[in-house]
């Protein structure tokens, strides 16, 4: 960033940062009450922005509740999602109910990976709430993307860091990727670093000492697991070894995306990078489809998360896939055995919704 551009952020940084401390000091003084629900709450998020893998770990833990006998259902914003003024049943459990442009990109993933969960989405996590519990008696919600979402009364904080760069250049919004600054790790019960070798950054460490030393501590990796169609036909992770792909995304972190797709064994011919979730029109994809032509391509990649917003590939287009990613966690600590632990013996008492 030049001096120049951080001098003009620098006010609109200010203002942010002063926004955010006085949001929080006023539910940390009880001034601004959290909304409890007749159900337990389950909170994965993050401090910075993007890139963290909230999405395959919130469906992770949708599907591990789920298999521990609980019934489980799903709360989601449905970032830039069209008609996202209101709320949306996504999922009643039993089918898909909106698809992926009106439920937003990552909540219909959650959903359609998720069968017999309920997923909801809504600005207001309140009334998509109200909304999914209206259609489902869910004893507990996992509430994505909802570390900043303090309206909310949680019984688990799961606060997700890259254990390869947890904050970036450590400064906030809109100097750095940080939506709080690193005392607000102190809310969180649990650590759980992705993209992790299984140590923590001395950094990290030591912000830890300081800000949370009683959280708990887990390691993970989101690995590549298949190659995805647009037909849904999958293939294993290693069938594009050796193959010229043009590779395309719209997401927080598409070097990552790139650094996936070379652990793999496939060439890069090229890459274009969009903004997080663009929205990929006729005009985009044709120019897409000519390019990776152009450059000798044999194959487009692009992420699972940008495949849901393709309705159908260009005319004359080499063959498209979509990598997946999966979550592995590492030896040591269990993740589902802390979290199980900690639900039934904080399990919210029934109560009536706060309007």
């Amino acid at each position: 960033m030049s001096r120049v551009l951080g001098a003009l952020l620098a006010g609109p940084g200010l203002l942010y940062r002063g926004a955010v401390a006085l949001r929080n000091a006023l539910y940390d003084s009880g001034r601004l009450r959290a909304h409890r629900l007749p159900c337990a709450v389950v909170s994965v998020g993050n401090l910075s922005v993007g890139g963290t893998g909230k999405t395959p770990l919130a469906s992770h833990l949708a599907g591990l509740l789920r298999d521990a006998g609980y019934r489980v259902g799903v709360l989601s914003r449905g970032y830039r999602r069209i008609g996202g003024g209101s709320s949306l049943l996504v999922s009643d459990g039993a089918a898909l109910l909106a698809d992926a442009p009106s439920a937003g990109d990552e909540p219909y993933l959650i959903a359609r990976d998720n069968p017999s969960v309920p997923v909801a989405v809504g600005a207001d996590r309140i009334e998509a709430a109200r909304l999914l519990l209206a259609h489902h008696a869910a004893e507990v919600l996992v509430l994505d993307d909802g570390y900043q979402h303090r309206r909310l009364a949680r019984d688990l904080d799961l606060l997700l860091l890259d254990g390869r760069d947890p904050w970036g250049n450590g400064k906030m919004l809109p100097l750095g990727p940080l939506r709080e600054p690193l005392p607000a790790m102190r809310r969180a019960d649990a650590i759980i670093l992705t993209r992790s070798d299984g140590r923590a950054p001395r950094g990290l460490e030591e912000a830890l000492g300081r800000h949370n030393p009683g959280a708990a501590l887990f390691h993970c990796r989101l690995e590549p697991g298949t190659f995805v169609r647009l037909d849904g036909e999958s293939v294993a992770a290693r069938s594009l070894q050796g193959f010229a792909a043009y590779a395309f995304s719209g997401i927080a972190r598409p070097e990552r995306f790139e650094d996936d797709l070379r652990s793999l064994g496939v060439r890069l011919a090229g890459a274009r990078r969009f903004r997080d979730h663009h929205r990929y029109s006729r005009r985009d994809l044709g120019d897409l489809a000519r390019e990776a032509r152009k450059r000798g391509a044999e194959v487009m990649v692009t992420t699972e998360k940008d495949l849901v917003r393709i309705a159908a590939a260009p005319e004359g287009a080499p063959p498209l896939y979509a990598l997946t990613l999966r979550v592995r966690f590492a030896d040591g600590p269990d993740l589902a055995g802390f979290i199980l632990d900690r639900l039934r013996a904080r399990r919210a008492p029934a109560a009536r919704v706060v309007g």
